[in-house]
Parts: C-alpha cells; sequence; structure tokens
C-alpha cells in the first residue's frame, strides 16, 4: 500500500471506530510508514515526507520531551534534529492521538529515536503510553549517571508543566535570548515568551551568568 493510502486508511479507520458501535470492529492498522524527515518540531514530533510526496506528522510514541519553556526543550529538539534531519525514516505505526498526529516508533537511519533521546536524557518515558519496558531501564541510566535532564536536580515531567505544575524546577529553567543575550526566570514577565528559536536554556542562573547573559531588568 502507498504510504498516501496508509495515512488516510490508518485515518478513517479510527474515525470509523470512534463512530461505531463498540461491537463493530475497526479498520485493520497499517504497519509502517516511510519516507524522509523534511522538520523536527520539538524533542518528541517530526515530520515525514513519504515517496508519495505526502507530508505526515508523527509523534515519537513511549517518550514525553520536556516543553520549550522547559530546561532542556531546546536542546531535547537539537538532539531530535542531529538524529533525524534530513535522513530516511521507518515509522512503526501505533495510533492517532487526538491532535491528528501519527504516534509511532520512529528508526532514522537505524536509530531507534524514542530510546536514543531517553538513553540521552532528552526524553522521559511516558508513563501512561509505554508498552516497551526496556526504556525504564534507559532511563535509570541516564538519572543515575546524571545525564541531560537528569543534571537538574528537580526535573519535572512534561505532563506535570503541562497542568502547570513546576515543581521543583522552578529554580532552574532559565531561559536566555541569544539575540540580546538577556536571560529570564520563572516569575519575570518576559518568561516563556520568547521565540523558541532565539531560546537558549540554562540550568541555573549562574551558568546563563558564566555564558556572558545578563539577567532582565524587569524580573523580580
Amino acid at each position: 500500500m502507498k504510504p498516501r493510502a496508509v495515512f488516510y486508511s490508518l485515518t478513517a479507520g479510527l474515525l470509523l471506530n470512534a463512530a461505531l458501535s463498540p461491537f463493530v470492529h475497526s479498520a485493520p492498522m497499517p504497519q509502517s510508514i516511510s519516507g524522509k524527515v523534511v522538520r523536527v518540531s520539538d524533542g518528541d514530533t517530526l515530520s515525514v515526507l513519504t515517496g508519495d510526496k505526502e507530508r505526515v506528522r508523527i509523534r515519537l510514541a513511549e517518550i514525553d520531551a520536556p516543553e520549550s519553556g522547559q530546561a532542556f526543550g531546546r536542546k531535547s529538539k537539537d538532539s531530535l534534529l542531529a538524529l533525524c534531519a534530513g535522513k530516511p525514516a521507518e515509522v512503526r505505526v501505533l495510533d492517532i492521538d487526538r491532535y491528528g498526529r501519527v504516534v509511532g516508533r520512529v528508526n532514522c537511519a537505524g536509530v531507534d529515536t524514542s530510546a536514543e533521546q531517553v538513553r540521552r536524557g532528552m526524553a522521559w518515558v511516558y508513563d501512561s503510553y509505554v508498552r516497551d519496558q526496556g526504556l525504564y531501564q534507559l532511563q535509570r541510566t541516564a538519572r543515575d549517571n546524571r545525564i541531560g535532564l537528569w543534571s537538574d536536580s528537580s526535573p519535572v515531567e512534561p505532563w506535570r508543566w503541562r497542568k502547570g505544575d513546576r515543581g521543583g524546577d522552578t529554580g532552574s529553567a532559565v531561559q536566555g535570548n541569544r539575540n540580546s543575550l538577556v536571560y529570564h526566570v520563572p516569575g519575570c514577565p518576559g518568561y516563556g515568551t520568547l521565540k523558541p528559536k532565539n531560546v537558549v536554556d540554562f540550568s541555573s542562573e549562574a551558568d546563563a551568568a558564566a555564558a556572558g547573559y545578563r539577567k532582565a531588568r524587569n524580573c523580580p
């Protein structure tokens, strides 16, 4: 089946299943999509251009990367860029999420990106959706060795962050503006308003100052 047909078959099957009685079986789940990675949106989302010139947005399965407003949000995106940008990708399709994105395990040039992002400390294992229990061992190793986001003293899971729970992360989520060399901390009027391409994440104010950044004057 062509990639375009795969994508539309998947979407139609899931929508039908939601609309019909629970006693009606859904359409068979397509197994894979292949193409070239043409965009990386963040640490767990990318877009693949199939051989049929269909652009498909993919959400990496079983992991959750830091949001752009969190410490390591930009670094997580950069990590996925290094893994996938411009490279061939094979997607093992698992589902479609509520935003219409295909959810799947993505191999970029032979590298399992969900596993690699966790191994690098650039994403959490997504507890609510994980199937591959082996991901937890990769996460434990990254945490024990304080790799990536685990170098923070109190990292906050992205699913908690999205609900407004900043936890102990508020002392370390320092955002620098690469254009002005000014940094913002939670509580600053400009915190969280920077364009993602201009954000530089620091784990502490001391790190930001050491890199030549100064604190925004309107910060409390």
